[in-house]
């Protein structure tokens, strides 16, 4: 029986307005996304690089949402991160001469390395990359070695929106014109947003012509009738839409209280020379009256800051790589004997599968070699017998696949998302519902209209997606730049309040309109119609 082994990975990204005042306003949410270039998507291509120069067949899936594609494809985004690498290879050999660098060989060796890294990442971006992205993980999509899964238009929770099934359906359509957009192909896939799902999405996926989602493992196990073959196996809902449900421990095996990301010789993502110099030492890489955000340049690893001796303390690369050889070791020996036992259990199955499904975002976050990581588990799988696949490939049988009514779940909180109605953000949830009430009414009031009227609406049915991002629920919730999120949440709340007003009084600014229209500068195919409800 073939054992196989899934790897999806999840990107998330807010919109960040980049222009003018607010590229100086937004610059530590502007540093969070080119970080994630420099530590996740250019990382990820250089890896699949590796892999076809050495000709081998290693496939994975990867979900790139549409707000993250219009940012990488921005001219003006792709010009500020050449400049932000420019400023931290400034700075690397400012403290390269520093005196008090100098004295210390631990922080020598690793601003070095943060050094090298920088001047390597501006090369690969400009050069083999062309300063395209996107391009490239197409490419690889086109060449076989990635799947690329579809999603919403913005990371919208389902599971708040189940009684608006037009906000849902709009969502889910912007997602596909952006992904034929930015791909141009049609996806097999659909990613539900924080796997939330709930009883009817299914419908919606399937009209827009998706073959399959996948699911948080308890909507498969606590459902009334599971399938006989667990999370071991696809099923399919009604309407023949096919599901893949995630592994559940994984979450613990690598960010639990022992979890491989807490090992002491990883590098200490929150301990950095942004917050640990003074502010005049800083001036070529952040203003003097700007909030202190991350360089890059982290000297020290994950040992406790109360230990004794202080020279344990700094992080070492090669400790590092060693460490992540062994988790990754262990990680496949727990996976193969993990598919062992399935496939004793399920003896008439003609294969099993694991689906490890992984949110960039905490990735980085919470662990720096975590693509390292990623990248040895991939390389060895088949040294312990486990089969690299997508889950594209694995539906040649969906018709005769088990039915089942899936759980009302998703992979937040305990199961239901509750963190994102906690006392600290749940005020959010009233405004952002109204207006989606509004807009759906808008879209049936304003069936045919053009001009200045289709600009006001489109603009209005932007911001109200902007707005229903779960992310800056997160942010609050998390104290991760919460004030941020609060402003952006209230701007899109009341920028779509304006257009609705406007409509209303039948008076709008025009001056007012094209400046917003540049501020939020995505989704150039919208068409408000998609709010429309439908028969």
């Amino acid at each position: 029986m073939k054992k196989n082994l899934v790897f999806i990975l999840k990107a998330s990204q807010d919109y960040v307005r980049y222009n003018g005042q607010d590229a100086e306003k937004n610059v530590a949410q502007l540093n969070e996304l080119f970080e994630s270039i420099s530590d996740l998507y250019i990382p990820l291509l250089n890896m699949l690089h590796g892999f076809e120069s050495e000709s081998l067949p290693i496939k994975f899936g990867l979900v790139l949402p549409p707000v993250l594609c219009t940012l990488l494809s921005k001219e003006e985004i792709q010009e500020q991160y050449i400049q932000w690498l420019e400023k931290r290879i400034i700075f690397g050999n400012e403290q390269l001469e520093s005196t008090d660098a100098k004295e210390n060989e631990a922080i020598i060796r690793n601003v070095k390395e943060a050094l090298d890294k920088n001047i390597k990442l501006k090369v690969d971006f400009e050069e083999k990359y062309q300063k395209n992205l996107v391009k490239a993980f197409a490419d690889f999509q086109q060449k076989g070695y990635i799947e690329l899964l579809a999603t919403t238009g913005t990371d919208i929770f389902m599971l708040h929106y189940s009684d608006m099934p037009e906000v849902v359906s709009a969502q889910v359509e912007t997602g596909l014109l952006a992904y034929r957009n930015f791909f141009g192909d049609f996806p097999y896939g659909f990613w539900l947003p924080d796997l939330a799902y709930f009883n009817g999405v299914e419908k919606i996926i399937k009209a827009y012509g998706y073959s399959y989602t996948i699911l948080d493992s308890r909507s498969v196990l606590l459902t009334d009738a599971p399938s006989t073959k667990g999370i071991f196996y696809p099923a399919r809902t009604d309407n023949s839409l096919e599901i893949f449900a995630t592994n559940p421990e994984l979450n613990d095996i690598l960010f639990g209280e022992n979890g491989y990301s807490t090992n002491e010789l990883y590098r200490n993502e929150n301990q950095d020379l942004g917050f640990e110099l003074p502010m005049e030492q800083l001036s070529s890489i952040m203003n003097p009256d700007s909030v202190r955000f991350s360089t890059g340049y982290k000297c020290w690893n994950k040992v406790s800051t109360s230990s004794a001796d202080n020279n344990i303390k700094y992080y070492d690369s090669k400790a590092a790589l060693a460490q992540v050889k062994k988790d990754a070791e262990d990680f496949l020996v727990q996976k193969s004997e993990y598919l062992k036992k399935a496939e004793a259990l399920l003896p008439e199955s003609d294969y099993v599968l694991s689906i490890c499904s992984l949110e960039l975002t905490k990735i980085k976050k919470n662990w720096h070699e975590a693509i390292t990581w990623i990248e040895e588990i991939l390389r060895r799988a088949e040294e312990y017998n486990l089969s690299l696949t997508t889950c594209k490939q694995l539906q040649e049988k969906q018709s005769s696949l088990e039915k089942i009514t899936p759980y009302c779940s998703s992979s937040l909180g305990n199961g239901y998302g509750e963190n994102l109605l906690s006392s600290k953000n749940c005020w959010m949830m009233r405004y952002v519902h109204k207006a989606s009430e509004r807009m759906t009414d808008l879209a049936d009031r304003f069936p045919n209209d053009t001009g200045l009227k289709t600009r006001l609406l489109n603009l209005g049915a932007k911001e109200l997606m902007i707005a229903q991002s779960s992310g800056l629920a997160k942010m609050i919730e998390d104290e991760e730049y919460p004030e941020y999120a609060e402003q952006r949440f209230t701007e899109s709340i009341a920028s779509f309040t304006a257009v609705f007003d406007s409509l209303g009084s039948n008076i709008v600014s025009t001056e007012w309109l094209t400046s917003l229209e540049l501020k939020d500068d995505l989704f150039p195919w919208m068409n408000y119609r998609i709010f429309s409800k439908k028969q």
